[in-house]
């Protein structure tokens, strides 16, 4: 029934108008002043107000302002009752309409019936418009709560932003979030607008198990759980007001919260308000987008677990050779030492039984010597404790002292050892006692498996990336080769080492390069050996960011070659970074990179000058004990900084342009952009924290305005 409110003149009263509406069926309240008429607006809500302009206890524009004011939609039709056959503007501001007096029945219920129509067609645009707000915010909700649920992988936090994302976009008065590790890691996390009683705390868990339960009603439950087991986490809006038992009569919305394999837990909300069934689809939208990063965190978090463990297990195994190997080398010295004087005569004189027996002793703690230094350098490389000493070096070298230290061993067997090196190859940058190993250890391979009078042929030329055929790094081109392709780049020095030996089958030669394997022959089983030669060989030689390969053919003899790249200062820095990069993953501590670009706008140079008056003390941005390189090429700087997270990168950047501030008379003209990244939150490997610095690069210097940006 709609309702009408009449304003009218106490000492004009007119029943009939009164009785007329009544008689049609509307709700009528007669009303003679503006308190009466705002009291009756805030209790009743009705449709339309007559308002008798005759009144002379209102004030006609203020009433019409105040009706609306005080009418709950804001939407209430006002119909001016009017003597004056043209009303002034004054009067009609606020008005939805007005009749002139006297009036007829007819124009009067004419009148009325048009402005409820008006009325209940605004009634319908204020419901649509608030649902289509309401529908909006939750919107953006669900795409705020998206975005931060993508953003950690922390499932105590996933599960606080979830609960989050239901209080702002449903409003609820309590939420209860069940979560279950196992039966005795089981929590309720209780989120309310108001304290909640001792009895209701119990309830609620008890309610939540019941939850719990019901989801496997036909089915075993994943964990038995009991209301002692379960601890309970509040999180209380406003401890002045307290809830009790009757919040349990609220309406609620539950669900569970799974992962794609993994149940994880329930969650329930309740509210005075009924919820509708936009809520319900609401509620459903937010659990579900909290289940995949739930599943991301749960993985994550067992790898974590798992990786923990191996590394455990790794630095077990590493210092068990440490020691093991240590513990044998003091005994092996003596033994070794006490052959060598046997052997010379200096004890006595031996018979040539006793000769042969010693000798055969010797050779074997010489072989057991190599075996242990095998071992100890396997477990510095996988620990990521190997040494490397950098530095510009000819290729030459390292060739020339390992082929004469295997002069003598290869004339004993009468193989001719040929060189075929040119002495104009340029320079490379890499560890020169680090590439002698590999040399060795190849070449020795070579005598080894070389029949007598047979011959080894040392090579070397320069090649380019693109002349290299990568599908001989791995035998599964398919998944390896596209990745080599994008990482060799420029020119390289080729050493092979080629034999007329035995030769390996082409099945065999991708075991070459694994640890402790030896391919079966009866060669291999006279001459013995750990079966890790090669695999450091090959860590190695990566570690240079090198690659090595084998080429074989039973019976007609074998070619080891490796590449290395020529020294360019982008080698050289890639192999700093890479060195350093290790050195946290092994220790477990960040990395900074910073890269600094100039621009020029004249011939002077300034970030030379800064290098300069770094070396030379000027610029104290660097503190005492930092461990920091410096690396530079043309009008570019990288500075790699070891055990330094963000906040200490950003220390040395103020460091600097503070310097660059104070100085900014002697670079005029120059604008200076840097870029950052960290290790290991923002980048894992040396080629990901160049790109994330280079993506981050933004200007923070312009000495030709005098400016420094932040």
């Amino acid at each position: 029934m709609s309702k009408i409110l009449i304003i009218w003149n106490k000492e004009d009263n007119n029943q009939d108008l009164a009785n007329l509406l009544t008689d049609i069926g509307y709700d009528i309240t007669v009303v003679f002043n503006e308190e009466e008429a705002f009291k009756a607006t805030n209790e009743l809500s009705p449709d339309i107000a007559l308002v008798d302009t005759s009144c002379p206890e209102i004030n006609i524009s203020n009433i019409c302002k105040k009706l609306k004011l005080h009418s709950k939609t804001n939407d209430i039709q006002i119909i001016l009752l009017t003597s004056q056959d043209s009303p002034s503007e004054e009067i009609l501001v606020g008005a939805d309409g007005y009749i002139t007096k006297p009036f007829s029945d007819n124009i009067l219920i004419a009148t009325v019936n048009a402005h409820l129509r008006i009325k209940k067609l605004l009634d319908i645009l204020y419901t649509n418009n608030s649902e289509l707000a309401k529908s909006l915010y939750q919107l953006n909700v669900l795409y705020n709560t998206s975005s931060q649920l993508a953003g950690t992988l922390d499932k105590t936090k996933l599960v606080s932003i979830m609960n989050t994302g239901l209080e702002k976009s449903l409003n609820f008065s309590i939420c209860l979030a069940l979560i279950i590790n196992n039966p005795e890691d089981a929590t309720l996390i209780v989120n309310s607008l108001y304290e909640i009683s001792e009895r209701l705390e119990q309830a609620l868990k008890l309610r939540a198990i019941i939850g719990y339960k019901s989801l496997f009603e036909n089915t075993e439950l994943p964990f038995e759980l009991s209301i002692d087991n379960v601890k309970v986490e509040k999180y209380i809006k406003n401890d002045k007001e307290q809830y009790d038992l009757t919040v349990l009569e609220f309406d609620s919305l539950f669900s569970p919260i799974s992962t794609s394999d993994k149940f994880f837990g329930t969650v329930e909300i309740l509210r005075e308000n009924e919820f509708s069934g936009e809520d319900a689809t609401c509620f459903q939208t937010v659990v579900k987008q909290v289940s995949l990063p739930l599943e991301s965190a749960i993985l994550y978090e067992e790898i974590k677990k798992t990786n923990i463990k191996l590394e455990k297990l790794e630095k077990l195994k590493s210092e068990f050779i440490s020691i093991v190997s240590h513990e044998l080398r003091t005994p092996l010295t003596s033994i070794k030492n006490s052959l060598d004087i046997m052997l010379t005569g200096k004890t006595g004189e031996i018979t040539s039984t006793q000769n042969n027996f010693l000798s055969i002793a010797k050779r074997n703690v010489d072989r057991l010597s190599r075996i242990i230094n095998d071992l100890l350098d396997l477990s510095k490389i996988e620990a990521g404790k190997m040494e490397y000493r950098f530095k510009p070096l000819s290729i030459i070298e390292p060739i020339q002292f390992v082929i004469s230290t295997f002069d003598n061993l290869a004339e004993k067997k009468n193989i001719k050892l040929t060189l075929d090196v040119s002495q104009e190859l340029p320079q490379i940058y890499g560890d020169i006692n680090r590439i002698e190993q590999v040399l060795s250890n190849l070449i020795s391979n070579a005598i080894k498996f070389t029949p007598e009078n047979g011959e080894i042929k040392i090579s070397t030329e320069e090649i380019n990336a693109n002349s290299i055929n990568t599908s001989l790094f791995y035998r599964d081109p398919s998944v390896i080769n596209a990745k080599h392709q994008n990482t060799l780049r420029g020119s390289y020095i080729k050493i092979s080492v080629e034999d007329t030996g035995i030769g390996i089958n082409e099945s065999d030669i991708p075991k070459v390069f694994d640890k402790f394997q030896q391919i079966e022959s009866s060669l291999s089983r006279e001459v013995g050996g750990t079966g890790l030669g090669l695999p450091i060989a090959k860590q190695l030689i990566e570690a240079h960011r090198g690659e090595i390969w084998l080429e074989s053919e039973p019976q007609k003899g074998s070619k080891f070659s490796f590449i290395l790249p020529i020294m360019m200062h982008d080698n050289t820095f890639l192999l700093e970074l890479d060195n350093e990069l290790q050195y946290s993953k092994y220790n477990h501590s960040n990395l900074a990179l910073i890269v600094l670009e100039e621009q020029i706008t004249d011939t002077q140079c300034f970030i030379n000058s800064i290098i300069k008056d770094i070396s030379a003390g000027k610029i104290n941005i660097i503190r005492k004990g930092d461990k920091c390189k410096f690396f530079t090429q043309d009008n570019n700087m990288q500075i790699i900084l070891s055990n330094t997270d963000r906040v200490g990168a950003n220390n040395v950047i103020k460091r600097l342009k503070r310097y660059l501030i104070d100085n900014s008379s002697l670079y005029l003209n120059h604008n200076l952009n840097l870029g950052i990244s960290i290790y290991p939150e923002e980048a894992i490997t040396s080629e990901e924290l160049i790109e994330q610095a280079k993506k981050s690069i933004h200007c923070i210097f312009e000495t030709n305005k005098r400016t420094e940006v932040n």
